[in-house]
Order: C-alpha cells, then sequence, then structure tokens
C-alpha cells in the first residue's frame, strides 16, 4: 500500500533520481543479504577452500561486492569516463558509442545513462560471459533477429556489417530512442513492436510466423529476453529446421537448467553449441551466461 502511494504522488523522473541515489542499494542489500554473506565468507576462507569456479567468482564478490560480472576486467570500467549528451530535437540523451550516437529514454537522469551503459560496455565485453559472439565479423552479411532489443547496443555494433536488422522491442520507452538510433540507417533496420513467443496472439508473435515466405539463409538470432528465450524458440521449430549458416547467441542465466535445456534442444536439431566463457552472478545463484550455436 505505500509502495503504491509512493508511486502515485512522487513522480517517475524523481523516483528515478531517489533511486539512483540510495534508494536502489538498500533494496539491493535487503534482497540479496544472504548472497552477501556468502560471498564474504567465501572471499576470507578461499584459501583453504576447492578452487572451483564457483568459488572463484563468490570469493571475488566478496571483494568487490556483488556484479552480474564477476571477474577483474570488470573493474576496468567502473571509473570509465562518460559523456551523456541531449538531443534538444527529440529531447534524448545520449553517447557517442564507437563513434554513432546510442540513445537512451528521455526519462533517464544523466546518471542512469552512465550506470546503463557501464554495465553494457562491461557485459559485451570479449572476456565476459554475456558476450553473444566471439568476433563481430561473424555478422558479416547476415540478417539480424535482435529479439529483446532494448537499447540495441548488440545491433549498433554491427549495423556496419549486417545485411539487415530487424529488432523486436514491445517496451514502449525503448521505441523512440531505437528510432533515434537506428535513424541513420532506417533503409536496412526494422523495429517490431511484439513480444517474441511460441505462438502469435495479441502482443505475441513467433519467429516462424515473422519469417514465413522469407528467406531462411544467412540468419543471426540474438535472444535476451529476461527467461522466454524457450519458449520463443517453441516459435521457431522451421526457422530453426530450415535454417541453413544460422547462428544463434542465446541467453541461458535467467532461469535455473536454461544451459542445459537449451544447448539439449539445439544439438537435437543438429547445430553445434559452446558457451560464453566463466559464469553470471543473477537472481542470488551463478550460471553459464550464454550458449553461441550453429548450423
Amino acid at each position: 500500500m505505500l509502495a503504491s502511494l509512493y508511486r502515485k504522488i512522487v513522480p517517475l523522473s524523481a523516483r528515478q533520481v531517489i533511486y539512483d541515489f540510495f534508494l536502489g542499494e538498500i533494496v539491493f542489500v535487503g534482497r540479496n543479504f544472504g548472497v552477501i554473506v556468502k560471498s564474504k565468507l567465501t572471499f576470507l576462507f578461499y584459501p583453504f577452500l576447492p578452487k572451483t569456479e564457483n568459488n572463484k567468482v563468490f570469493s571475488f564478490m566478496g571483494r568487490y561486492g556483488l556484479t552480474s560480472y564477476p571477474y577483474p576486467y570488470m573493474l576496468e570500467y567502473r571509473s570509465m569516463e562518460i559523456k551523456v549528451e541531449r538531443d534538444e530535437k527529440n529531447n534524448l540523451p545520449f553517447v557517442v558509442h564507437q563513434g554513432k550516437r546510442l540513445y537512451f529514454p528521455e526519462t533517464f537522469s544523466d546518471e542512469k545513462v552512465r550506470k546503463d551503459y557501464r554495465a553494457l560496455r562491461t557485459e559485451q565485453d570479449e572476456r565476459a560471459a554475456h558476450r553473444y559472439v566471439r568476433s563481430y565479423d561473424e555478422l558479416k552479411g547476415r540478417t539480424l533477429l535482435d529479439i529483446g532489443a532494448a537499447e540495441g547496443i548488440f545491433s549498433l555494433e554491427t549495423i556496419e556489417l549486417t545485411e539487415k536488422v530487424i529488432l523486436f522491442e514491445y517496451v514502449d520507452y525503448w521505441l523512440k530512442p531505437l528510432q533515434a538510433t537506428f535513424e541513420p540507417w532506417k533503409e536496412k533496420v526494422v523495429l517490431v513492436k511484439k513480444y517474441v513467443g511460441h505462438k502469435s496472439e495479441n502482443n505475441f508473435i513467433t519467429i516462424d510466423e515473422y519469417l514465413a515466405g522469407q528467406s531462411y539463409k544467412n540468419l543471426f538470432l540474438k535472444m535476451d529476453i529476461e527467461g522466454a528465450e524457450r519458449i520463443a524458440l517453441e516459435g521457431a521449430e522451421q526457422t530453426l529446421k530450415n535454417s541453413t549458416n544460422i547462428q544463434l547467441a542465446i541467453c541461458t542465466y535467467h532461469r535455473i537448467g536454461d544451459p542445459e535445456y537449451i544447448a539439449g534442444l539445439l544439438e537435437a536439431r543438429g547445430f553445434s553449441c559452446e558457451f560464453s566463457e566463466g559464469l553470471m552472478y543473477w537472481n542470488k545463484r551463478v550460471s553459464k551466461g550464454v550458449v553461441r550455436a550453429r548450423k
């Protein structure tokens, strides 16, 4: 009840400032107290513990704090200077990423943009378990289906390599930034305001239905959809069966059992699979981050 009243009284922009300033940290500690204690103890007793990958990452977090990317490379991004600018025409904040403008929602404060951009840079570092590909050259000449596009940084990084880009994003506050980011390449970019699922109805569409009547050659499917990866793959049965020279990068850290389930599903359909290196911390546990597959 108090939370509902708070949301009614305090404007969204003010709530974001409050959250970024101190409330977010309080909520985070409360939700993760048990894991924080575990990581601190693992760090203290690490010299006496088996040198497993799990113990390694919990020991790292015991020293440096909980992070989705519990390896030394992430420390390089903590103090990275980020210049946030604002496009007066669109009233959108942006950063210049690899010489291109990457836009964020207009409600995002400068500090929120900096925080999110640091996370994006960290998660797509070549050493990260969240890294979708070994090399961006793998996208050369392909049609990219960016499923769960959000801000679109992966598509932006590969925009000059891909033949076509299809951005699947339903969340309203990302639509205007995506349109602004990809305005210079609008002739090759399609924005689809749909969730991707196992059947097409209401706000959902399947990959098979979207691609019906189109070529199944040279596709690259990237999925980062908050635990809905399994059902999205259910709606891609014909695509997985009929495609030639297809690659996938599927996030596997959102749900327990996804690494084994998703890799098994793809291997049963003739794909060769490998996982990105290392582990990610997510939702009070560690997991393999991304399965990369090709056929």
